[in-house]
């Protein structure tokens, strides 16, 4: 059985035919476009809608990993404030989709990015079928999930109040960006430039560490305490910079990598129709 796989970024929707016997991509069914994300409605669902049918081929059932907040049941979106998906706010996406694709809205689930990532690694990757198990997305945001008993669900954890604000603050592309140039006086564009620097700056090597022992310090303090943790999303590429600090840090703890990268998200939407 193949299911379509989608999942969507501020910027971005990917999509794939995923066989489930297989747990993997078919073949061929790949694709991946920009989206604007501050379009209106219907210019949004159309370049959605465009996607899925270069990896459709027919009527499939459909999972979408989907940022939040948003109203995964009902296929709401509650996003607003978060410069991406204003036009969507408190319209039924998910049957607005369906309409659009001539399937069923029966036929689409939803579920949070951070979360298909998650199960996507449980389904066929770094964790599989292991538990109790957390998943931190690090990148633009402080994405988490966490999974007791299999099955992935959104952690909230960008949220928690933690040193004088919130753990999004502190776990994200635009602290590191902000604490370099803090430390520094110069302003680079991403993560994967400070990493450049990190053998010869002591500025970038410092943003490092203090983001491994933030890190540490706040994954001590989550409860139930997990057998393992897997990490991705752009800043886990960076591991070698603070992977091993944070493994001293919380050595009762198994810390892995992903296996699957971008491929997760996709395997873990359609999944949840195994």
């Amino acid at each position: 059985m193949s299911v379509l796989g989608v999942d969507i970024g501020g910027s971005h929707i990917t999509t794939a035919l995923i066989d489930l016997e297989s747990r993997d991509l078919v073949p061929g069914s790949h694709h991946r476009e920009r989206v604007n994300s501050n379009g209106s409605a219907e210019e949004i669902i159309h370049s959605w809608c465009e996607v899925m049918r270069e990896s459709m081929h027919g009527k499939h059932k459909i999972g979408i990993a989907m940022p939040g907040p948003f109203d995964y049941e009902e296929g709401i979106s509650l996003i607003r404030g978060l410069h991406k998906y204003e036009a969507l706010y408190g319209l039924p996406v998910k049957a607005m989709l369906a309409e659009a694709l001539g399937i069923e809205k029966e036929d689409i689930v939803m579920h949070n990015d951070a979360a298909c990532f998650l199960q996507g690694e449980l389904f066929n990757g770094a964790v599989k079928e292991q538990r109790p198990v957390i998943g931190l997305t690090l990148g633009t945001g402080f994405g988490s999930a966490i999974a007791t008993n299999g099955h992935a669900e959104d952690a909230g954890f960008w949220n928690t109040p933690f040193l004088g604000s919130r753990a999004e603050e502190h776990f994200s592309t635009r602290w590191f960006i902000a604490r370099y140039e803090a430390l520094s006086g110069i302003k680079e564009e991403n993560v994967k430039n400070i990493a450049a620097l990190a053998a010869t700056s002591v500025a970038a090597a410092t943003v490092f560490r203090e983001f491994s022992e933030n890190l540490g310090m706040f994954l001590q303090q989550v409860t139930p305490r997990p057998a393992m943790i897997v990490l991705g999303g752009n800043i886990s590429h960076a591991h070698a910079h603070f992977l091993h600090s944070l493994r001293q840090q919380m050595k009762d703890v198994e810390i892995v990598l992903s296996e699957l990268g971008e491929k997760a998200a996709l395997l873990g939407a359609a999944s949840y129709w195994y």
